[in-house]
């Protein structure tokens, strides 16, 4: 069975979101259980991509789901990501500092880095081997018990009509979550717009086959600003982690502030053009490009 993100030509809603959805927790099973090429940390990394990739699935077609089964895998595939969050919050922090490093060469000094990363390498060593192993063997078993219950779920509808109201409301709270970082960008309001970003790129994947070209291009763009968003997040993380912990400097806090800035600058200027519309423009365009490609999905 194909595990491929995208709904295919031919196929049928209900049989595509069932066999996407059985692909994404297969994958996770296969990084968790070492079945794969990937590192420990990679692993972790690739199953909780599949995690979030999950929860936007449930999302675009929670009108058919029903809330009670939309309440109970989402919190479900949440959980299992949360069980691998810990393990991957310091490979975040070191790679993340790793990146400051090599920009900021002649801002960044090098002891203050260097004291840094030790402390963070230290922290990596308590959460890791034991606690990887522990986190992924609690993911799988959430995991199982999930990948049983899809055959299960209450799809019905064949038609835009069964991702309509998913897109449209994914769509309109990540253009309130863009004004409202706009007008308030805390670290908060900065992840909470990035977790909607990251929704409606999932949805356009899965969806790109109503005109591929063009949703592969927005695709990206939603990509793009979901990176930006996401770089910005691990700098807050990382400077406020260091706080914590008396590993911060000066020269920390003014390389990741200017960065910061760069990148929010950058994620204003994509939020602005991927959010120019309306909802309900944005999803009846979307649903005239469904009709008229829908017979040749590839």
């Amino acid at each position: 069975m194909s595990r491929k993100y995208r709904l295919r030509k031919g196929e049928a809603v209900p049989e595509g979101v069932a066999r996407i959805a059985c692909g994404r927790i297969d994958n996770a099973l296969d990084e968790l259980r070492g079945k794969t090429d990937s590192t420990p940390e990679e692993a972790v990394h690739e199953a909780r991509k599949d995690m979030k990739k999950l929860r936007a699935l449930l999302r675009l077609v929670r009108a058919e789901l029903g809330d009670k089964a939309f309440r109970r895998e989402s919190t479900l595939f949440r959980d299992a990501g949360r069980e691998l969050s810990g393990v991957r919050d310091a490979d975040v922090m070191l790679a993340t500092l790793g990146e400051l490093e090599e920009r900021y060469q002649g801002e960044l000094r090098a002891k203050a880095a260097g004291d840094l990363r030790q402390a963070l390498e230290a922290h990596r060593i308590r959460t890791a081997a034991g606690a990887r192993a522990q986190a992924s063997e609690a993911a799988i078993e959430m995991l199982e018990g999930a990948r049983r219950r899809v055959a299960g779920w209450p799809l019905e509808h064949d038609g835009f009509e069964a991702v309509e109201g998913g897109l449209r409301r994914v769509y309109r709270q990540g253009r309130q979550a863009w004004r409202a970082a706009e007008d308030d960008p805390s670290v908060e309001a900065l992840h909470e717009w990035r977790k909607r970003v990251k929704d409606l790129w999932y949805h356009c994947l899965i969806l790109r086959g109503t005109w591929k070209p063009v949703m592969s291009a927005l695709a990206d763009e939603a990509h793009e600003l979901s990176d930006r968003l996401g770089d910005d997040h691990d700098l807050a993380v990382l400077l406020a982690w260091a706080e914590d912990h008396g590993a911060g400097s000066s020269e920390l806090e003014a390389v990741v502030a200017g960065r910061r800035r760069e990148l929010q600058d950058d994620a204003f200027a994509y939020g602005a053009r991927l959010y120019a519309d309306k909802p309900k423009v944005f999803v009846g365009r979307i649903g005239r490009w469904w009709r008229a490609g829908r017979p040749t999905l590839v």
